[in-house]
């Protein structure tokens, strides 16, 4: 079974290629040694020091890593290039070349989150006045805090944990990076995928399940890895209703 690795800075250090393996530099631990043909994914947080070999064979690997800040805040994704001819990424590839595919493929998503939120809002009895994102996001921390306390933390600080594990799926699909990420006239198929699923990251705060220290990165990621397998199948379940739709167009909807 293919794992997530965390890596948190300072404890980090830097990260090295010793044969198939990632060796992992720790300060006042033993280097640790991660099999590349167990690692699906890697979220890097804070200043690790990366050799370009080491990087390099994870994007030979299909092994996306995604880089963030000391605050956890997302910086960027490395994504491998796979060679042409997989049969999603042909799709998307054929669609995002016409005149009007990118803003059609955008409004899709936009319908699919529309939709979502719209289920999240009838099974909790909320009634945002404005249903602008940004709006919504408000009225939803509200009721958050009021449920689970003052203290409760939005459910966008593991935003960036969810668009690692969206770029782990997509990856998988041999999905070109110049779909992935953003162009002149596109957001990028993985902006896109995790603005529907943020979401399902509301979903479980409102229940309580996303309760972690902010401050504390292990406690985050522990809190999000709870519910990695349930987040896989809710990511997988709109990849594929992205296949039907690009392969039968205006005849399947969200």
């Amino acid at each position: 079974m293919m794992q997530p690795v965390y890596l948190n800075a300072p404890g980090v250090r830097r990260v090295t290629l010793e044969g198939p393996a990632l060796k992992v530099h720790s300060q006042g631990q033993a280097d640790r040694f991660l099999p590349l043909a167990r690692v699906g994914r890697i979220v890097c947080r804070g200043p690790v020091h990366w050799s370009t070999a080491a990087l390099l064979q994870c994007l030979k690997g299909g092994i996306p890593v995604t880089f963030l800040d000391r605050e956890g805040r997302e910086i960027g994704h490395c994504f491998s290039a796979h060679p042409p001819g997989d049969p999603l990424d042909e799709l998307l590839g054929g669609y995002l070349a016409r005149a009007d595919g990118p803003a059609r493929l955008a409004d899709w998503f936009r319908a699919c989150g529309r939709a979502r939120l719209l289920t999240l809002l009838r099974r909790r009895r909320l009634r945002p006045p404005d249903l602008r994102v940004r709006a919504v996001r408000r009225h939803l921390l509200a009721a958050l805090r009021s449920r689970r306390g003052s203290g409760a933390v939005s459910p966008l600080v593991f935003k960036p944990l969810l668009k690692a594990q969206v770029g782990e799926v997509l990856t998988g699909y041999h999905i070109a990076p110049e779909a992935l990420e953003p162009g002149h006239d596109w957001p990028g198929l993985l902006n896109c995928a995790a603005g529907v699923m943020e979401w399902d990251l509301w979903h479980l705060a409102l229940d309580g399940r996303l309760d972690a220290d902010p401050a504390d990165p292990r406690a985050r990621v522990a809190a999000y890895q709870r519910h990695a397998e349930w987040l896989e199948r809710r990511i997988r379940d709109l990849t594929a209703r992205l296949w039907r739709w690009l392969e039968h167009g205006e005849a399947y909807t969200p």
